[in-house]
């Protein structure tokens, strides 16, 4: 979305000179991290006839969202200069705009500012409500793919069938961590993992399989360093920005941690479950 500077009112932009001793600038943070993208947006504004209308509620600071390859589009307003917001990567790709404005929250009439340039001090300015006031430089964000083959969850754990076992159980002592079913549990499991079910299947057997590995790690990593699961899990958490660290010393608690590496498990598994639910009825 590109900023028309052949607008019929003045616009606060440091590419006019509408205003007078005025400033509008944004600093623009942006972190991925487990399947969302989080963006805080910093607006500094020098202007205190805008300013004074942002806090009589007649205008909003606002962050529009935009990733052209998606068609994504999003609009976040708020009263105060530092406004946040979090994104699913799924709705986004290759890269993102964002662009900051400042805009009219109500029709204000008979508008005026001791900072505007001489030419419209003398005309009668009226804004329309979503009228610009103030807009700043569009920041483009390049969105990188992760990793899938390095990432890939599924390629370091394995299911497998034990023929004389009542129990699920755990082998964490090899460069994939094995989850042995009983027999019975393995053939309905390999039966049904790929139907309408399967992120509910999934997380059925895969929560409780990385509870416990987290907890064992948390009680003495030693020994684990070397295998391929551990470093393949020590590099989802690290490149999501948070270090691993922080889930074997207890900052991210375990069952945080285990719904972040598998992407908001139980939320995904009440989705199928209702979407079968509607169906049936």
């Amino acid at each position: 979305m590109r900023f028309n500077s052949s607008l019929p009112y003045p616009v606060l932009n440091k590419e006019n000179d509408n205003y007078q001793s005025s400033k509008f600038e944004v600093e623009l943070k942006a972190e991925k991290s487990f399947g969302q993208v989080s963006l805080e947006m910093f607006c500094t504004l020098e202007n205190e006839g805008i300013e004074r209308l942002i806090a009589e509620g007649k205008a909003l600071y606002v962050m529009h969202i935009e990733c052209p390859q998606t068609s994504f589009r999003s609009i976040v307003k708020s009263s105060l200069p530092n406004i946040s917001t979090k994104i699913s990567d799924h709705q986004l790709r290759g890269k993102m705009e964002v662009r900051p404005f400042v805009v009219a929250a109500a029709t204000i009439n008979n508008y005026t500012n001791v900072q505007l340039n001489d030419f419209y001090r003398e005309l009668p300015l009226t804004f329309e409500k979503g009228n610009m006031l103030a807009t700043a430089d569009a920041i483009e964000i390049i969105l990188h793919e992760e990793d899938t083959e390095t990432q890939n969850l599924p390629s370091i754990i394995t299911v497998r069938r034990v023929e004389k076992s009542e129990y699920m159980s755990i082998q964490m002592s090899s460069d994939q961590i094995l989850i042995e079913l009983p027999k019975e549990i393995y053939d309905k499991y390999a039966e049904y993992a790929g139907s309408r079910l399967k992120d509910t299947i999934l997380a059925t057997v895969f929560t409780p399989c990385l509870v416990d590995v987290f907890h064992t790690l948390k009680e003495d990593n030693t020994g684990y360093e070397d295998y391929k699961w551990y470093q393949v899990l020590e590099q989802i958490f690290d490149n999501n920005n948070i270090p691993f660290t922080q889930v074997l010393d207890g900052t991210v608690p375990v069952i945080q941690a285990v719904q972040l590496v598998l992407r908001n498990p139980l939320g995904k598994s009440f989705k199928e479950i209702e979407k079968l639910i509607k169906e049936e009825d």
